[in-house]
């Protein structure tokens, strides 16, 4: 019946059925006929009289196939614009297509039910029979790298446990898929017996081709070829020999075999594994060292806190310092571990931001662009003169009146600004603030009339209110919860600048969160786009993030792969040194790698393969503004050549290998002496006048872990020379060239310290020049003043002890002949000679002496408080900070 109450003819039977003239029972989409003979085109007229094609037919026979019950409907819904009109006139045939519909759709239903219930019996089956195959617990996902197939290193997933198999389909034959499967068994199996070096008897290893032609796709032939390179070979008592018995070259024998990687640690040659980052000082006499901080990256491996862990001698210094200061000054520290506590506990967030007045910051801002010419291609990101009508708009409604003086001071509430004024305040800060570091940092721009050095002073005054704003607006913009490209321009200057001028040569004081570099993947700015403002920002951002964490030797992880970044460079800077940043950041790689053990051979290739760079790249730079900023990758290059020549000198010192320790140490001191050099060039350069903030207190770090390692040299020669001495003493006769050996050790050790103390000599005279103290510079002189006190009251004492006692020391200088302490000593008088005069540092060491001058003008080497490294109760705090910086 209809909806009007008449009785209505049956729908009629499908094609197929209707041909046949047998019974149809008319379910759609395939009536049972169909659906049993195995007929997928059974289609029912649409409408009396008119046939339409099913969408089910021939050219969707397929999709049917796999799917009858879900392809077929979604078929069935898809109606001509014909039927869609003939509807739409005739009201009596919409209410048959009405239950046409409804028919359908409970067709549907109870078809799928069937369906369901015969799945679910099947796969209760299927679950009693793979019970047993399911872990009772869900293993964790480790990553681990697989090689043995190829030799590829990408990571891959393995379930540590059962698998549990599922049935499915293939193109291939049970035969097909054992033989490929043997193949790949067999080469493998060759693998582990070339591994190992045993045999296994009775075993047919010939790999067999193919010839089926499943078997010929792209994937299929490069497995296959792989396998087939995998000569077979027998181990005879004479060597690794092929199948004709001819010996095979053992650089042919397996050439993407990588034995560091494959091989179990036990079965390598400890004389070529380089392990020297497995610390050399107990657990226990770590912990007892607590005059240096402990929340020190540990993945950072070009830092001071790290190498001293690793370098016995270096401890000493440093153990014995602290042992010096937990004896004799522990009043002292407890107060100054008291101020500091409160000083933490005072301070406080801030809600105001200060500036100067209206005219003065804009006076202040013209000096900039005066100053820093080439800021346009240094800082791309900072707009000087954009600040100009900025602090025009914003500056007059805000200034007032100073509390008893007459000067004006702009004072801003930080609720009453809106997120785009906080953001150029931001960047006035900043700039002001690189505009200081500018001015202070260079001795070739002086401040010759009244009128600068009066502008001058007034920054400086303001340089805390200034490091105050910086503060307040970092911590509003993250309550604020600001994230857009001028937040990221903002963030992304703010952490340069904290990156060249941080007073801190260890990155234990300041945590690192790289906020810019996190932001910028947030806003996708590491993938291509057309907007240029957008990619120079993100070419500033890649640059400076890969700096801050090469320059302490870690792996920039979130751009350490080629997919995280695809946006082209247009930067010229970034542009000329990115072959450097990505070789370097290889290196990381291997330096940082856990999976294998490091090769000592590969790592003195790829430190050739990284002087080669540098020099590359270095070359390539013609213009003022490539030459200030590839100091910077000069600074990282020298840092990490340093490092890595030291580690390896400890290296061959634990092995014993005194040949090769020798001739890494001509290296390592024709790397020092060029280091000197190029700091101290760079700071009396007119080209760099005005731009030294950029490099200054990297090249100062430099230099504090070059004198360190200097140290380290010196107590390895007087301990040498001491155990030789007392050799000499203990025998029965004395050899006149043992003597003469000892007078050489002595020679060298003494040459050491002189260079320590040029160094010294050389940045007190810089800090001089410099408007106001540099704190970098200030800690270093202190530093090293403490260290020469020190080496005095080692002469003094002849006491050679061991800085751990549950280690033993090895000293390579004890394995240097006589030849090599004479060419020792001609290349470290080199290195003197070339920092100042021997004769002229008498001179003035003699003339200061006489002038009775005292404090932090003294010489380093003066004979006061030598038996407490210097250290009183008037100077402990600032002592204190520069041992600990």
């Amino acid at each position: 019946m209809d909806i009007r109450g008449r009785k209505m003819k049956k729908p009629p039977a499908c094609v197929q059925c209707r041909k046949r003239k047998i019974g149809c029972d008319r379910v759609k989409p395939i009536c049972g006929n169909c659906m049993k003979h195995n007929k997928m085109d059974c289609f029912y007229p649409d409408v009396p009289g008119q046939y339409v094609p099913s969408s089910s037919s021939s050219s969707n026979t397929r999709q049917v196939a796999n799917g009858p019950y879900l392809n077929s409907y979604y078929a069935s819904r898809r109606v001509s614009k014909e039927t869609a009109a003939l509807l739409q006139k005739n009201p009596e045939l919409a209410s048959l297509e009405q239950i046409r519909e409804y028919n359908t759709r409970l067709q549907l239903l109870n078809a799928q039910n069937q369906l369901n219930n015969r799945s679910s019996a099947a796969n209760a089956t299927l679950n009693q029979q793979h019970t047993q195959y399911i872990p009772k617990s869900v293993p964790s996902l480790e990553s681990k790298p697989v090689t043995s197939a190829n030799e590829s290193s990408t990571p891959l997933n393995w379930v540590q446990g059962p698998a549990i198999f599922h049935m499915l389909t293939s193109p291939y034959t049970q035969d097909e898929i054992i033989n490929h499967e043997m193949n790949f068994l067999k080469g493998r199996l060759l693998e582990l017996q070339e591994i190992t070096g045993k045999k296994i008897t009775g075993v047919n290893l010939d790999l067999k081709q193919d010839s089926s032609a499943q078997m010929q796709s792209s994937h299929s032939n490069r497995n296959q070829e792989e396998f087939l390179t995998i000569k077979k070979r027998k181990l005879s008592e004479d060597g690794v020999t092929d199948g004709d018995g001819k010996p095979i070259p053992e650089s042919e024998r397996r050439p993407h075999l990588n034995e560091f990687k494959d091989l179990d640690p036990q079965f390598l040659d400890t004389n070529k594994v380089f392990n020297v980052f497995n610390s050399a000082i107990s657990e226990e006499g770590r912990n007892r060292l607590w005059l240096l901080p402990k929340n020190i990256n540990k993945s950072s491996i070009f830092q001071i806190q790290y190498l001293i862990e690793r370098d016995p001698f270096l401890f000493k210094f440093f153990n014995d310092l602290n042992i010096l200061i937990e004896t004799q000054f522990n009043g002292p520290l407890h107060d100054l571990v008291a101020s500091r506590n409160s000083i933490e506990r005072n301070s406080g967030i801030s809600q105001i931001l200060k500036f100067p007045s209206q005219s003065i910051t804009q006076t202040l801002i013209n000096k900039y662009l005066s100053t820093i010419t080439e800021t346009n291609s240094i800082l791309p990101i900072l707009k000087p003169k954009r600040l100009l009508p900025i602090v025009e708009q914003l500056f007059p409604s805000n200034t007032i009146n100073k509390p008893n003086s007459k000067d004006f001071e702009t004072i801003f509430q930080v609720f009453s600004v809106t997120n785009d004024q906080l953001l150029n305040l931001g960047f006035i800060t900043l700039c002001l603030l690189i505009l200081f570091e500018s001015l202070n940092s260079t001795v070739l721009i002086p401040l010759r009339d009244d009128e600068h050095l009066q502008l001058f002073n007034v920054l400086f005054n303001y340089l805390p209110l200034l490091k105050s704003n910086l503060t307040t607006l970092r911590f509003e913009i993250e309550k604020r919860s600001m994230c857009n490209i001028e937040t990221l321009r903002f963030i992304s200057l703010w952490k340069y600048y904290q990156f060249v001028m941080d007073t801190s040569s260890s990155s234990s004081f300041v945590i690192d969160y790289d906020e810019d570099m996190h932001m910028a993947c947030l806003l996708s700015l590491n993938h291509e786009t057309q907007n240029q403002s957008h990619i120079l920002t993100w070419n500033f951002i890649f640059k400076n993030y890969c700096w801050r964490h090469l320059f302490l030797g870690q792996l920039p992880l979130l751009m350490s792969e080629p997919f995280t970044n695809s946006t082209p460079i247009i930067d010229p800077l970034l542009n000329n040194d990115f072959e450097l940043i990505d070789f370097e950041v290889n290196l990381m790689k291997y330096l940082q790698s856990k999976d294998q053990q490091l090769s000592i051979d590969k790592i003195i290739q790829l430190i050739k393969l990284l002087k080669n760079k540098n020099i590359e790249v270095s070359q390539g730079c013609l213009t003022t503004p490539s030459i200030i900023n590839n100091i910077m990758d000069s600074l990282i290059y020298r840092n990490s050549m340093l490092y890595l020549n030291f580690y390896l000198l400890l290296q061959f010192e634990t092995l014993k290998n005194y040949a090769k320790f020798n001739e890494i140490l001509e290296d390592f001191l024709e790397l020092s002496r060029e280091t000197l050099f190029f700091v101290f060039s760079n700071l009396a350069n007119i080209k760099f006048a005005g731009h030294e903030f950029t490099f200054i207190n990297k090249s100062i770090v430099v230099l504090q872990t070059l004198v360190l390692m200097l140290l380290a040299l010196y107590q390895r020669s007087f301990d040498s020379s001491k155990r030789t001495n007392d050799a000499n003493e203990i025998s029965e006769q004395t050899d006149i060239h043992s003597n003469n050996d000892n007078s050489k050790r002595i020679k060298n050790k003494n040459v050491i310290h002189l260079i320590i103390n040029k160094i010294a000599m050389l940045l007190s005279d810089y800090s001089k020049n410099c408007k106001k103290q540099n704190k970098l510079i200030e800690n270093l002189i202190i530093k090293i003043k403490t260290i020469s006190k020190y080496i005095k009251n080692l002469e003094e004492n002849k006491v050679t002890t061991s800085a751990d006692s549950n280690y033993s020391i090895n000293n390579g200088f004890s394995g240097i002949s006589a030849e090599q302490l004479i060419k020792l000593n001609h290349e470290l008088s080199k290195i003197s000679e070339s920092l100042i005069k021997t004769d002229f540092y008498e001179q003035r060491k003699n003339s200061t002496v006489s002038n009775g001058v005292l404090g932090a003008a003294a010489p380093v080497d003066s004979d006061a408080n030598s038996d407490t490294f210097g250290l009183t109760k008037e100077n402990f705090n600032e002592v204190f900070e520069a041992i600990r910086s």
